[in-house]
């Protein structure tokens, strides 16, 4: 099937279960069964039920709400068809699956689901009971779930009725949301999607949100395309096509999944429940999408709280970091430790925890001893990261000091989150270690660097002509180098992974400047050329090689104690590195000390 092929506009199509499961994943997870039958028969014969139109028994069930009574159900789109009608307008939606959408609300659009003049109700019952009732005022459903030992409610009051027949009063009873999605509001945007195709994308309203919001980049894009956390277990999740529509890598989508992987299927729906126009031709228009994205940025902070964004750049190293957690999170830890939001997979103490209440609660009320590790994990290979790899300036890297005084602040409660971070602290061979790096003054060192004013902004401390160009003048005049090529040769010598791209990103410098100072080295004899996996450079230090697995990264032998790295019995392959053991002036100076006494690297 073509993009949009009007020949095929009215015709009669019947999706299979997986077709239809396919196109509303994450929104309606269990809205229609695996086979190749019609997926949307049970709602149509609940919604002949209600209107007292029974036709032929095989098509219309005794009981219409065996399967769909339920969470992630049918009943879930009642009054919140908004997501899944932006998901079916959006560009980057595969076509097979906007067929599939646009049928959906076609049908929807003629269900008394999608009339405003009906109530509806969903709640949960107190007896076992499946059953469907209907009279003059109203229809209601149960469903008796024997494995959860519950029983939902489902209650439709027809316009001008006061209430619906029940074999028992309900436990409880919630309102359905009632937003965007009326008969008129559904045909008019399913039209317009034939006639024109699906509407422009729009770069600015993703910029807009992530602004607005603390979202990353591409988790916005995901958001505005209805697609917020959606997706398989394939990676990547995304075809080519809406790759390219997003304009996002395959990592950097794959980590925006994870960063909205916490949000649940009924949350999805709620959050873009109303953030369409009220006439759906507005999404052609120019700014349309922009306006959508700041209706969606209004709803995404009452659900969620609004967060600090990071850098582009910056989220984008982020995600290369592999901390354990999505590069987002990582980033608003450090942005604003104190309100740092709990990362997808982290225990929640109290569960379910209502949308409303989830965003007071931050990461650093850890309750189980698997969240603490990923948090010390985290945090401790952030502020590694923060310091020595991103720029002066950078809010993420002026936030490191904070984090650490709130992870001591924690540290030293007495309460339960107090004692389970410290066990993830000092849990493993590493944490005597990691005790030790916080306590011993090598942190506060660091830290003392990160708050200095001494290195100009926009510069690296990984650049030592920026952080100790007196070093480099040093030792350019005592090798007869240039001052590029010594300072080079330094960070061959005190940095764990100094790449050619890193080194470029560090030291501002084009491949020509780069290039030259690399020969300088070579006709020096100081360096040999080689290629070597994972390294990412053909420059190496002489002497012996350490390889390393992932995440864990190769380096000389020679300088593993110099960085603190533990190698294996032979010195052949890098066992551990996670911390620097000083400052980086203070590695430049070691290393060079080393040299200049005559111990330095030799084949």
């Amino acid at each position: 099937m073509s993009e949009i092929d009007t020949n095929v506009r009215r015709a009669s199509r019947t999706w299979s279960g997986h077709e239809a499961a396919s196109a509303v994943q994450s929104l309606l997870g269990g809205m229609f069964s695996i086979g190749n039958g019609d997926a949307f028969r049970e709602f149509r014969a609940t919604a002949r039920y209600v209107e007292g139109r029974r036709g032929d028994e095989k098509e219309v069930p005794d009981e219409p709400t065996v399967r769909f009574c339920g969470a992630s159900s049918w009943n879930e789109l009642v009054g919140r068809p908004g997501a899944v009608a932006l998901r079916a307008a959006a560009p980057a939606t595969r076509p097979e699956r906007r067929a599939v959408l646009l049928d959906l609300l076609e049908a929807w659009a003629g269900t008394p689901f999608a009339d405003p003049a009906f109530r509806f109700r969903m709640g949960k019952l107190a007896e076992p009971h499946t059953y469907a009732l209907r009279d003059e005022q109203g229809a209601s459903f149960g469903l008796h779930w024997p494995a959860r030992k519950e029983t939902r409610y489902f209650e439709v009051v027809f316009p001008g009725g006061e209430s619906a027949p029940r074999p028992e009063e309900p436990l409880y009873t919630v309102d359905c949301h009632r937003g965007w999605g009326t008969p008129e509001q559904l045909l008019r945007l399913v039209d317009l999607v034939w006639e024109r195709g699906p509407f422009d994308w729009d770069p600015d309203a993703v910029l807009a949100l992530s602004e607005a919001t603390g979202l990353s980049r591409p988790a916005a894009a995901l958001v505005l395309g209805g697609n917020a956390g959606a997706g398989g277990y394939q990676i990547p999740f995304l075809d080519g096509h809406e790759r390219s529509v997003y304009g996002y890598k395959a990592g950097e989508l794959e980590s925006a999944r994870d960063e909205l992987s916490a949000i649940r299927d009924e949350e999805r729906l709620t959050l873009l429940a109303d953030v369409l126009p009220e006439d759906p031709a507005d999404l052609w228009e120019p700014g349309g999408l922009v306006r959508v994205a700041e209706r969606t940025a209004a709803d995404w902070n009452r659900q969620h709280g609004g967060r600090p964004a990071a850098p582009w750049q910056t989220w984008q190293a982020a995600v290369a970091l592999e901390s354990g957690i999505p590069a987002t999170h990582l980033c608003q830890l450090f942005l604003d430790p104190a309100n740092a939001p709990v990362p997808p997979g982290f225990y929640l103490g109290i569960w379910p925890c209502p949308s409303e209440y989830r965003h007071l609660r931050t990461v650093w009320g850890v309750m189980h001893d698997y969240d603490s590790s990923h948090l010390v994990n985290a945090v401790l290979t952030g502020l590694t990261w923060a310091y020595a790899d991103l720029p002066a300036g950078d809010p993420v890297r002026d936030g490191a000091p904070e984090v650490v005084r709130h992870l001591r602040k924690v540290l030293a409660g007495g309460d339960s989150p107090a004692r389970v971070l410290r066990a993830g602290l000092i849990r493993g061979d590493r944490g005597s270690r990691r005790w030790d790096w916080l306590t011993d003054g090598t942190c506060d060192r660091i830290l003392a660097r990160v708050t200095a004013a001494d290195l100009p902004p926009g510069r690296y401390e990984s650049d030592p002509r920026a952080c100790v160009p007196g070093l480099v003048a040093e030792a350019a005049a005592g090798l007869g180098l240039t001052e590029d090529a010594a300072a080079l040769y330094l960070q061959l010598l005190a940095l764990p992974v100094p790449s050619d791209r890193n080194v470029r990103r560090w030291n501002a410098w084009k491949p020509a400047r780069h290039k030259a100072a690399e020969a300088a080295l070579a006709a020096a004899g100081l360096v040999e050329e080689d290629r070597r996996a994972r390294a990412g450079r053909t420059l190496f230090l002489p002497g012996p090689w350490a390889t390393a697995k992932k995440p864990l990264l190769p380096m000389e032998s020679w300088k593993a104690s110099l960085l603190g790295a533990r190698l294996n019995y032979d010195g052949s392959e890098v066992w551990d590195f996670e911390l620097l053991p000083g400052t980086l002036p203070e590695l430049f100076s070691r290393a060079w000390e080393l040299v200049r006494e005559g111990r330095g690297p030799a084949a």
